[in-house]
């Protein structure tokens, strides 16, 4: 068992713990966290970024694959420990470690290994599952931590007006650059920068932009680079533009605006790249994000009902959205929430 988890990420002090509502947590921004989080090291398998908000409720954006049951049991263990004590949780083997009794009983599909790192005081934990034991050697926990560091910033930009702190954010997204960087091309932080200086130069793109496009482009998978080719730059920017506008009304002219292509060229990326079309792909985005708040709200607290939260996310028909919803998560919208 390693013992020497390094210590919590270090953010600028604050007097106190985040307070948001649930509908300020930037779901999307996380989730692509999540999607660089994964590339910390060949072996995670799935990520997720927890963020505790007002009336005693969680948030959660994740990328990647775990049984719902494994999941919970990673919530009320090694998560809760972590949350409750700002000091990052190491489990080398899950299937052994007697402080974990439920993630032992889980048996076939739960992680070999685990690691959780606080996202600073303001609350809110990183959580990377690994199918091998031991994957999160100090290397892999540093650079971990620097994403962990990134969803801090981003977190407390959303709860300060104006935005939070510019400054940090641009620091925060090219340090979580460099170290995706360092580890993906195997060298030092200080070569990986001038990687980005060199290529900001050859674009003729700042260092930020450049940073930026990094972090996109180390937001896949293995299995993707193994694949083929990256998805290209302008499905990227449709698929960002469903992500910020899937609680609105979505025209696919304007998706194919935004991603610089038209409406045909849009339909053909989707069907090439993703095996679906923009507004199928909008209706999962919307059923995903219906399903985070109904495990977020607390019914008896918040008096929020399926149908409030199925409206929300332009589910007009409650009849249909329960069979979509129990086809995609085995359960019913309703056993979620009081869940």
């Amino acid at each position: 068992m390693d013992s020497t988890a390094p210590p919590a990420p270090n953010h600028t002090a604050r007097l106190g713990p985040l307070r948001l509502d649930a509908d300020q947590v930037p779901v999307p921004d996380l989730t692509r966290l999540c999607r660089h989080a994964r590339r910390v090291c060949a072996a995670v398998r799935w990520a997720e970024i927890a963020v505790p908000v007002r009336h005693g409720a969680t948030v959660t954006s994740s990328a990647g694959e775990l049984p719902v049951t494994a999941t919970d049991a990673v919530g009320r263990g090694p998560r809760a420990t972590a949350a409750r004590s700002g000091v990052p949780v190491v489990v080398d083997d899950a299937a052994s470690d007697a402080r974990w009794p439920a993630l032992r009983r889980e048996g076939v599909g739960s992680p070999a290994s685990l690691l959780v790192l606080p996202l600073g005081p303001g609350g809110g934990t990183l959580t990377l599952a690994a199918d091998i034991p031991a994957a999160f050697d100090a290397e892999v926990r540093a650079v971990a931590g620097e994403v962990a560091r990134l969803a801090g910033r981003r977190l407390a930009a959303h709860e300060q007006p104006g935005g939070g702190d510019p400054g940090g954010r641009a620091r925060d997204t090219v340090v979580a650059a460099r170290a995706l960087l360092a580890r993906h091309e195997q060298v030092t932080p200080d070569a990986a920068f001038e990687l980005l200086l060199e290529r900001a130069h050859r674009y003729a793109e700042t260092v930020l932009a450049c940073a930026e496009q990094v972090l996109d482009e180390l937001g896949g998978t293995a299995s993707d680079e193994q694949a083929g080719p990256p998805e290209p730059a302008t499905l990227r920017r449709a698929i960002a533009y469903l992500e910020e506008h899937a609680a609105r009304d979505v025209d696919v002219a304007d998706v194919a605006a935004a991603a610089g292509l038209g409406v045909r060229g849009l339909q053909m990326a989707f069907r090439r790249w993703r095996d679906t079309t923009p507004l199928a792909y909008l209706r999962e985005l919307r059923l995903a994000r219906a399903h985070q708040e109904l495990r977020a709200a607390d019914a008896r607290t918040s008096g929020e009902t399926v149908a409030d939260i199925a409206a929300r996310w332009h589910f007009t028909h409650p009849g249909r959205f329960s069979v979509t919803y129990r086809e995609r998560y085995g359960c019913s919208p309703s056993e979620t929430l009081r869940a």
